[in-house]
């Protein structure tokens, strides 16, 4: 059955166990009963919080906002994908437009970061996506290019499947400047397009696309069912609990509707 992706980027917050005990309150009493069986809700707090997101509601699950690619050794302040997997993480957001700009991470860190990630049995999240400049030259294709040709080089077509990847323009990020649901279904469809030359039809279905940007409830319809995305990234909103099970209740509702 065709899931939604509901994955939501904390970043650097919260920044005490008291706030993350409250949030997660919150998100129980809000989740009460109800049942997403067609929205996987994915959470990812600072590594430091993961343990305490061990319970969850029902179709809520914990991820990671990123790793090393070595199992273990002398790398200091760095998380193994051997360690996320020791504390039952199944997800792991990689290539985040912060870690690219911020931390210098190239394709090819990324590219190292995936393979791991698909080595240990981690669903990597890969965030793919142009800058504002890239844009306005008319580089949006050659940049997805690239970086899928990067991403999926050496990659079986059963690995392709189990990656996840999240567009997000980076102009987008923080902005409240989103691209239209036309633009964003036009870069679904050159991502299945690249995929489906990289390897064949069947594999470029079944990989999932996600959209994230400045995704926001009232957003929710234009960013991800009506572009034909397979669900969203969430950035500063999924810091509300209340937020987070609106657009979980949004997004089981439309792929109910689709059945």
């Amino acid at each position: 059955m065709h899931k939604s992706l509901l994955v939501g980027n904390f970043k650097m917050n919260p920044t005490s166990q008291e706030e993350v005990d409250q949030y997660l309150a919150v998100l129980k009493r809000e989740a009460g009963n109800k049942r997403f069986t067609r929205v996987e809700a994915i959470l990812c707090p600072p590594d430091v919080f993961l343990s305490k997101f061990d319970t969850l509601p029902e179709g809520f699950h914990s991820g990671a906002q990123n790793m090393f690619w070595e199992k273990s050794g002398a790398f200091t302040g760095e998380i193994s994908p051997a360690m996320l997997k020791s504390l039952g993480i199944d997800y792991v957001i990689l290539g985040h437009s912060e870690r690219r700009a911020l931390f210098g991470e190239t394709d090819e860190i990324v590219k190292q970061k995936v393979d791991a990630a698909l080595k240990h049995f981690l669903v990597p999240i890969v965030c793919v996506g142009e800058s504002r400049v890239e844009r306005d030259q008319g580089q949006l294709d050659t940049v997805l290019q690239r970086q899928l040709q990067s991403i999926f080089a050496g990659v079986s077509k059963l690995q392709a499947g189990e990656i996840v990847l999240a567009y997000e323009p980076r102009w987008a990020i923080g902005t409240d400047i989103l691209p239209t649901t036309s633009e964003i279904l036009q870069v679904r469809i050159l991502i299945k397009k690249i995929l489906g030359e990289l390897f064949d039809g069947a594999t470029a279905e079944k990989t999932r696309v996600l959209y994230g940007g400045s995704v926001k409830h009232a957003f929710l319809a234009a960013v991800s069912w009506e572009a034909q995305m397979d669900g969203v990234l969430v950035g500063r909103e999924s810091l509300s609990p209340y937020e987070m099970i609106k657009m979980a209740e949004s997004l089981e509702a439309a792929e109910s509707e689709h059945v």
